[in-house]
């Protein structure tokens, strides 16, 4: 059997019941325990499960890290997300951009655009700030761990406009939970933006999937346009498509 087969139906016992064995998973796929091992070994590099004595479980964290530990992780996943992302922005526009490493890797490629961009993430709007866009900085509560501006205020100002685009990205997504986030900050504000645009775009690395964070932000069937680096796996790439999701994938 596949590697990549043999990962899918890892990922999905995984995704329905939270806990694979390995010597269960080796005699459903007809391979040998050390095989499975191996798998476990790839998919947790890969952030995908987190291996326990005799098999593994869902990855959880139980918070993020702060920005400038997340920023080198996981950087080639989120470039390639960053790089899809660029395809849907047209000069001219105007954005709504929020806080994240996903999202400060987009606006690193967006330098040299005409756009109006508006953010609540004071790193992306020092980085545009000589960029030929005009930059909207929300009002907000100053979060230090990620120089982001939170709170009603941010909120409030966020449904008093409308943008061709709102390109957010999201903790987490889980099978059973859908879309999640680990503040109630951030997933009060991605819901909003979500009323308040043409377009509602999640950038979710493929380490994202599979995984749990603290609150539900969009169920799976919410009608977004998800952008990732590479297929998500099976169960949820199956879920997408009963929903009629718009998957943009590397």
């Amino acid at each position: 059997m596949l590697t990549d087969h043999r990962h899918e139906e890892i990922l999905s016992q995984l995704a329905q019941t939270g806990r694979v064995g390995v010597t269960s998973i080796a005699a459903t796929l007809a391979v040998s325990d050390e095989t499975i091992r191996r798998d476990l070994k790839m998919l947790e590099e890969r952030g995908l499960l987190r291996r326990i004595h005799g098999g593994a479980v869902l990855p959880r964290l139980d918070q993020e890290r702060p920005l400038t530990e997340r920023s080198g992780l996981n950087s080639r996943e989120k470039g390639r997300v960053a790089a899809l992302v660029e395809g849907l922005v047209e000069d001219g526009m105007s954005i709504f951009i929020d806080t994240g490493t996903t999202t400060l890797a987009l606006a690193r490629r967006l330098t040299t655009r005409k756009l109006t961009v508006t953010t609540n993430s004071i790193d992306l709007a020092l980085l545009l700030a000589d960029s030929p866009a005009r930059v909207n900085l929300t009002p907000g509560r100053l979060r230090p761990n990620d120089n982001a501006l939170v709170g009603y205020d941010t909120v409030d100002y966020a449904r008093r406009h409308f943008f061709d685009l709102a390109i957010m990205g999201i903790a987490a997504c889980d099978l059973a939970q859908g879309w999640m986030d680990y503040e109630e900050h951030e997933s009060v504000l991605r819901r909003a933006l979500r009323g308040q645009t043409r377009r509602a775009v999640l950038l979710a690395d493929s380490r994202k999937f599979g995984r749990q964070a603290n609150l539900q932000t969009f169920d799976l069937a919410a009608p977004l346009t998800v952008v990732t680096d590479r297929p998500p796996p099976e169960p949820f790439a199956d879920r997408f498509r009963q929903h009629d999701i718009d998957l943009i994938c590397g």
